[in-house]
């Protein structure tokens, strides 16, 4: 039951990694293939450079996100355990 729950809780952190590598990698190739509009004279262009995005969500609730997806998971693996052993 703990390796289950230890499997679970990997493959939510896996599933974390991914979800942010993917947002990275789509951020990279948005930059790679960004053609800017061209403005009219009178306008003053922003003088910094901004990369990514701002989640404005509690530190709480990511942790939340992640337990609910770790039971999710660990849910799974058990319901596969007794279909195993049904068969």
């Amino acid at each position: 039951m703990k390796r289950k729950f230890m499997f679970a809780s990997l493959g939510a952190l896996l599933l974390f990694i991914l979800y942010t590598l993917a947002q990275f990698i789509y951020g990279i190739i948005q930059t790679f293939l960004y053609r800017p509009q061209f403005a009219p004279d009178d306008f003053v262009l922003q003088s910094e450079v901004a990369f990514g995005f701002i989640v404005q969500r509690s530190p709480l609730m990511l942790i939340g996100i992640y337990m609910l997806l770790t039971l999710l998971l660990f849910a799974l693996l058990m319901l596969k355990k007794e279909r195993r052993e049904q068969n």
